[in-house]
């Protein structure tokens, strides 16, 4: 899937899920509609987290765009992805007084889980199981552990073209 249409939908239901918190409250919509694009949207900065353990302040837009930090590091950590975050935030939610509080915590909470849902449907090769921090630890944050087998091979494939090559030997 072309990225502008990945981050547009991310976009579209980061939104949808800030608008539908505050139908629920009746109040605060600018609170909902932050949360909702921190949730659903902002916490993609997290795959800026691998690019810098894999290649640090050397930064290449192109190398970024195709995920060449997973080739060169064989590891996924994309720190921020995890439902376990969604079950924290609507626990913190549920025992906070503060309707500031709750209003952004579940704004957070569905948008997070908006995208990890989208993520789940529009990246191949990654199941539900390979967004969850637990598993990610368990298995050492490796590629091979985390994708299915037929995702791996495509990632073991691009490694043999000569860009890619020359790339992770270089740096």
């Amino acid at each position: 899937m072309p990225l502008p249409l990945h981050l547009s939908i991310h976009l579209f239901f980061a939104l949808l899920a800030g608008i539908i918190i505050w139908l629920i409250f009746r109040r605060h919509l600018l609170l909902a509609i932050s949360g909702g694009i921190l949730g659903g949207f902002l916490v993609d900065i997290d795959h800026f987290i691998d690019y810098f353990l894999a290649f640090h302040w050397n930064f290449n837009l192109s190398w970024f765009l195709q995920g060449y930090e997973f080739l060169k590091t064989d590891q996924i950590h994309l720190f921020f992805h995890a439902w376990e975050y969604v079950i924290i935030l609507l626990s913190l939610g549920f025992l906070l007084k503060s309707k500031k509080l709750i209003i952004l915590l579940f704004s957070l909470a569905l948008g997070l889980f908006f995208h990890l849902t989208g993520d789940v449907l529009m990246n191949e090769g990654l199941t539900i199981k390979s967004y969850s921090m637990i598993y990610k630890i368990e298995q050492d944050f490796q590629i091979k552990k985390l994708v299915t087998p037929e995702h791996y091979q495509k990632d073991q494939e691009k490694r043999q073209w000569k860009e890619v090559k020359e790339m992770l030997e270089n740096n």
